[in-house]
């Protein structure tokens, strides 16, 4: 059983925030929200127990393209902090009201802005944009010349388009990835990679949990009241849940 706190947060009280209070707070939010979104289905995409070649390539595609998509979400993420909490009036009047956890978020994530080019080439090239014609020419060269890529130069087709993949169009973009952050290692590139979007994305949660704590009290004192306790029955464990690539249409 998991119980849920419902707690209405007055329009008025919204309201006599100063605008560039809010405009962090409603971003900061959404973004803790999308960041959480995008962790809950990896967990998910990587639960599956795939029984043939075809799923483990298609899944393990699928589970790639969700990767690069939290990055991109994370790296915007990062921006937001940088330009409404770190660079602004706001972070210079909260810095010290966040509690240790977000105190300790927020020095993890200033650490990471502009210091990271994994967490970079993903969002710029392979992410929430598509790479140069060049870019894409390179990444293939260096994968039809690699022999770990030999098995995947494959697609596949079923009778409906949500159960077909260009498979070989979408394993180049590891290549791609791996030149624009200088890593020629492909599993250290995966380590990295997955540790960055991890420790990023659940230190931005916290540091969007604690600014709300510190923006609350700051305005309102130290109590918010809950109007009731929801007791959500039946919920799957994270870990019973999955992703499936090929379903029936």
């Amino acid at each position: 059983m998991i119980q849920v706190y419902r707690i209405p947060i007055p329009k008025d009280s919204l309201l006599k925030l100063p605008t560039e209070e809010r405009v962090c707070l409603l971003q900061l939010g959404h973004m803790a929200n999308q960041v959480l979104m995008f962790e809950k289905l990896l967990v998910f995409a990587t639960t599956l127990d795939s029984k043939s070649e075809v799923e483990q390539y298609t899944t393990g595609v699928q589970t790639q393209m969700l990767v690069r998509l939290a990055v991109s979400a994370v790296f915007e993420s990062l921006l937001v902090v940088k330009r409404l909490f770190v660079g602004s009036k706001i972070g210079k009047d909260y810095g010290e009201r966040l509690d240790k956890k977000g105190s300790d978020a927020l020095a993890y994530l200033k650490k990471l802005m502009g210091k990271s080019a994994l967490l970079a080439a993903v969002r710029n090239n392979y992410g929430f944009h598509y790479p140069k014609a060049h870019e894409t020419e390179e990444a293939f060269q260096a994968a039809i010349a690699d022999a770990d890529f030999d098995g995947m130069w494959k697609v596949y087709f079923s009778h409906h388009g949500f159960n077909s993949m260009f498979l070989f169009c979408d394993v180049i973009s590891t290549k791609g990835i791996a030149a624009e952050a200088g890593v020629a290692d492909l599993a250290a590139l995966q380590m990295q990679l997955m540790t960055e979007l991890r420790e990023a994305a659940l230190n931005l949660v916290d540091f969007a949990h604690s600014f709300f704590a510190a923006l609350w009290v700051q305005h309102f004192g130290k109590e918010i009241d809950a109007e009731g306790i929801t007791e959500v029955i039946g919920a799957p464990r994270f870990d019973e849940v999955s992703i499936p690539f090929f379903v029936e249409v």
